[in-house]
């Protein structure tokens, strides 16, 4: 991303950035961050992005990061593909906001397109953990989990993606841990939404022999919003896990 010279007010908006984002602290102020990325202008966005770089932890320039791609989504939110491909190297990125910003990204994109954004983010499965993490974590959204052929669409991607810790039982690595997070309660998002064909994909992994992917399962059926739709088929899987 090429750095613009900033004129007045774009050095004014960066600036409030800067000195509003919360950072360093526990959150950032994502009210300004949607804010700002619904109105933000091309030149805006294009300062932001320059702003990144490895070691951002906890900083207003972390901030300022996370505005410039949530910004990037929105105002080039009718591209999809190339879009979502231009932001995939922060899903990556060492600090855990700027991924968390990817996530946030996409679901802009998807509010408006979600089997677009499906297919597109479909090509990630088979990049690292990180990426798959930031496909569960920008899909698994309730407010997005509308359409059925979406939502069935999902329950495959969330299959593929599990099924990369079967075989594997070793430690798993920060990216690996990430990813096994996000499908700790993504599942459980995803099957509270459409019930019937969820239930049927996880129940197919119930069986597999993978600590990682029996520990998935187990906290997905530690989620409220399961045992609301289903206590008894809870309880089932949960002994059948118990074998």
């Amino acid at each position: 991303m090429a750095t613009v010279n900033m004129d007045g007010d774009l050095m004014k908006t960066i600036d409030y950035l800067l000195k509003n984002s919360k950072l360093p602290g526990a959150r950032a102020d994502l009210g300004l961050l949607y804010s700002f990325a619904q109105k933000a202008t091309a030149a805006e966005i294009d300062q932001c992005l320059s702003f990144a770089c490895e070691d951002l932890f906890n900083s207003p320039e972390e901030f300022v990061v996370m505005c410039g791609i949530v910004g990037f989504c929105v105002y080039n939110g009718s591209q999809i593909a190339t879009t979502i491909e231009s932001i995939r190297k922060y899903a990556s990125h060492k600090s855990w906001r700027i991924k968390e910003a990817v996530a946030i990204g996409i679901q802009e994109i998807a509010a408006t397109s979600m089997g677009e954004t499906i297919t597109e983010l479909s090509k990630w499965i088979t990049g690292n953990s990180f990426e798959k993490r930031a496909v569960v974590a920008a899909l698994c959204e309730p407010k997005l989990l509308k359409n059925k052929e979406d939502l069935i669409k999902l329950f495959e991607i969330l299959t593929q993606i599990t099924l990369t810790f079967e075989g594997y039982n070793g430690k798993l690595s920060e990216a690996q841990t990430a990813l096994r997070k996000a499908l700790g309660y993504g599942w459980s998002v995803v099957i509270a939404a459409l019930p019937s064909e969820g239930k049927v994909a996880f129940e197919r992994l119930a069986d597999r022999d993978s600590k990682h992917i029996r520990w998935i399962l187990k906290e997905n059926l530690k989620k409220n919003r399961l045992r609301v739709m289903d206590e008894d088929w809870v309880k089932k899987i949960n002994n059948t896990l118990a074998k």
